[in-house]
């Protein structure tokens, strides 16, 4: 049925079947490419069985198998199909969707029949119970049988039991016919044996003929039974049938198109034709492919060139191609082809190789283009303008007299550009080539021919006429240099110009190849070079990082070291004995060190010290005035005195701080403007008591949300106080709640500069690294 349907096979001319068609063959593509093994195995052509059985006919068993195997094929197949991604198999999906296989038939056929079309015992009760007794009365048959051939002994021509006319007879030597009493059912050729039944036996073989008679019946019952129920299901099986005739089609074209080395082509409505790299499908072995365009900004192509040189199999390539991709087949050409949809194509393609090219020949010719021409004209004013429909005329005005035939192809040529009538033409006329030089819309296009070798080079050049090369060959082959110079001098000044002509335009048509090839030599260079530098970029970013990696690792070393030394410094000062000059030396180290390991792994200057901004003023403290806390290096607001003027509360921005009297100064800034509370406080004081040194990292694991912030606010209150520039919190992953409370209470710190998770060899998510304000 599938063949049937390749056969029947037509281009279309609607522009959306044709689309339809292509992307049905592209997804049975993918689905052979997916699933090498798909294929239709079992299926066979049953719409015989179909048709006799739906006028109550009875099916033979194997008849009645072949339905079983086919029906037990569609259902495999439409269990394949309905697997496929919807999104990339819509139109098999939808076919797999019109498989409407009647399980429970499958069914009866299988407990019915056998894969060879024998009716299985289990067909029915009273068939099981017949075979039994058939095989019990062979039984008995064979061994009275066996007894007899030992008593006939040298009566018979061969010690054995086989069968005539459907009864068990023994082989009895002619002239010992009398030693058997029986009836004859056959002799041999020679006439030297008889097959006589023995007398003995016949009832036996009565018995088990009846048997036999009556087994029979059952099963004719049978089939006939089961036809009946495979003719109920008539419909649905034809359409089982034609869903896997579509089905083997897409298959077929396929398969087809990945033999050929098919792509998918774009269609389009407008007459457009882009070919690139396109093969003749027929053509095996070496193949040259050429390159085609049509209805761009020109829609007529005039293809010139030696005999040989392949224009009728340019012609052909156009139009099989197009024809193909309008019946939905993938066409043998390189990926981004795009073809036009036409109405119909119209071809005068015919022989010219022969020897003689007589009036018939020329009439046959102009019978077929007049009548081209006349359904043109005819669909033209039908349509009010340019039918959509592809010419293709070979060897155009060829078979007559040449300067007539030149003028008639001409004319032609002429009456399908007025109309706008997509057209390719081969000749060999000079004039045709000058005709498609001048007129616009119409271009030139020529098949290579090589001197050297005296043979073609099948290339297609659009855009450039091409010469006969009858007189180089002729020159080549070693024809008498005085004859060349006499024909040159008939071919006449036009003659000689149009060669000369075409011979200047095939040396700029060379320069060009070869300037081409020396700027894709030049773009391979300037690409290379490119890639060198490319790699010479990632090698210093290597050294960059790497360098930048040994330096945070330095700056870290150092920042522990200095973390030492200043919480040292701080002890004495709680104890009396400070040393401010080492204390701010420290903290110089530390913003070096701390500058080196930022994230962008560059420098930033540091701010200078506000003790730098503003002035001293002289006068005792009172609350409300601006004062500069030194051990922090920050101005805030005086709120309180207590303990006789020994202690202060100074706020800070948000914070409010106690701290000792010595430690503060009141002032304003430089040029008489006093500090605000709104300076930003970064910094903190340690209350009395706290602790005098302060770890780098901060373990909170295991505990409750609330007890944690609590611990976290007074750890980095004492980590600032210490100097630290940054510290680790150690919460863990868990849940993700204490992670969560932590990381959102350093995003808003005041003492907190930035906060992000630690690497993955330091903790990843479980660890947060804090940065501190400076």
């Amino acid at each position: 049925v599938g063949r049937e349907l390749v056969l029947a096979l037509a281009p279309t001319s609607d522009l959306d079947e044709a689309r339809g068609r292509l992307a049905a063959t592209a997804e049975a593509v993918r689905l052979i490419r997916a699933q090498p093994a798909t294929a239709l195995g079992g299926v066979r052509d049953i719409r015989v069985h179909i048709a006799r059985s739906s006028r109550q006919g009875a099916l033979s068993g194997e008849e009645v198998a072949e339905v079983g195997g086919t029906l037990r094929a569609a259902r495999a197949l439409r269990g394949t199909l309905a697997d496929l991604p919807l999104e990339s198999y819509p139109r098999l999906q939808a076919l797999a969707e019109e498989l409407p296989v009647p399980g429970h038939l499958i069914a009866r056929i299988e407990e019915t029949v056998d894969e060879e079309g024998q009716v299985r015992d289990e067909a029915s009760p009273e068939l099981r119970r017949l075979r039994q007794e058939v095989r019990a009365a062979q039984q008995r048959l064979q061994q009275r049988l066996r007894t007899l051939v030992a008593e006939f002994g040298s009566a018979l021509q061969e010690p054995i039991v086989t069968m005539r006319s459907d009864r068990y007879v023994v082989p009895v030597k002619a002239d010992s016919r009398g030693q058997v009493r029986g009836i004859v059912h056959d002799q041999s050729a020679s006439g030297a044996t008889i097959y006589v039944e023995p007398m003995v036996v016949v009832e036996l073989n009565n018995q088990l003929t009846g048997l036999i008679a009556r087994e029979r019946q059952e099963v004719e019952r049978i089939l006939r039974q089961l036809s009946m129920e495979i003719g109920e299901e008539g419909p649905a099986i034809r359409l089982v049938v034609e869903t896997l005739a579509e089905v083997d089609l897409r298959l077929a074209c396929a398969r087809y198109a990945e033999r050929i080395r098919a792509t998918e082509p774009q269609l389009n409505g407008e007459g457009r034709i882009d070919l690139r790299q396109a093969r003749h499908p027929l053509l095996t072995g070496h193949v040259v492919p050429i390159d085609f365009r049509l209805g761009q900004e020109f829609f007529m192509v005039v293809v010139t060139g030696p005999n040989t040189g392949g224009k009728t199999v340019a012609l052909k390539t156009v139009g099989l191609l197009t024809l193909m991709a309008q019946s939905g087949l993938h066409i043998p050409v390189e990926g981004g082809a795009e073809i036009a949809v036409f109405d119909e194509v119209f071809a005068d393609i015919g022989d010219e190789q022969s020897i003689e090219q007589s009036l018939s020949t020329f009439s046959s010719h102009m019978t077929r283009i007049i009548e081209v021409l006349r359904v043109i004209e005819t669909r033209r004013r039908t349509l009010g303008g340019p039918p959509p429909v592809l010419v293709l005329f070979d060897e155009l005005g060829a078979g007559t007299d040449p300067s007539e035939g030149s003028a008639l192809a001409q004319s032609i040529l002429t009456w399908l550009l007025d109309r706008q009538i997509p057209t390719v033409a081969t000749t060999h006329y000079s004039e045709l080539k000058a005709f498609a030089h001048e007129q616009r819309g119409v271009v030139n296009a020529s098949v290579a021919f090589d001197l050297e070798t005296l043979s073609p080079t099948y290339e297609l050049e659009i855009g450039v006429p091409g010469r006969s090369n009858a007189l180089a060959i002729a020159e080549r082959l070693g024809l008498d240099t005085r004859i060349i110079r006499g024909a040159r001098r008939h071919l006449g000044t036009e003659g000689v110009r149009m060669e000369g002509l075409l011979q200047g335009l095939e040396e700029e048509r060379d320069a060009a190849a070869q300037e081409r090839r020396q700027l894709d030599a030049e773009r391979r260079a300037a690409s290379g070079q490119r890639d060198a530098l490319q790699a010479e970029r990632e090698r210093l970013e290597a050294d960059r990082a790497r360098i930048l990696a040994e330096t945070r690792a330095n700056a870290d070393l150092e920042l522990e070291s200095v973390m030492a030394e200043l919480a040292e410094i701080r002890a004495s000062a709680r104890q009396g004995t400070p040393d401010r000059g080492r204390a701010d030396e420290l903290r110089r180290r530390t913003r070096r060190a701390g500058d080196r390991i930022s994230p962008s792994g560059r420098v930033t200057p540091r701010a200078p010290r506000l003790a730098e901004q503003v002035e001293s003023l002289d006068g005792p403290l009172k609350v409300g005035d601006s004062v500069y806390v030194r051990n922090l290096d920050q101005v805030g607001e005086l709120l309180q005195l207590w303990a006789g003027g020994a202690e202060a509360e100074v706020g800070l921005g948000p914070l409010r701080l106690r701290v000792h009297r010595q430690d503060l100064e009141r002032v304003r800034r430089r040029g008489g403007e006093a500090p605000t509370q709104s300076e930003p406080a970064i910094s903190v004081v340690r209350p009395p008591g706290a602790r005098h040194s302060v770890s780098m990292q901060l373990d909170m694991r295991g505990q409750r949300v609330e007890d944690a912030l609590e611990e976290l606010e007074s750890y980095l209150n004492d980590a600032a106080m210490s100097g630290l520039s940054s510290v680790r919190i150690v919460h863990g992953k868990g849940t993700g709640a204490l992670r969560s409370a932590v990381r959102e209470r350093l995003a808003h710190h005041p003492l907190v500069e930035s906060s992000e998770p630690a690497s993955t060899k330091d903790g990843g998510e479980g660890v947060t690294i804090a940065r501190l304000s400076a």
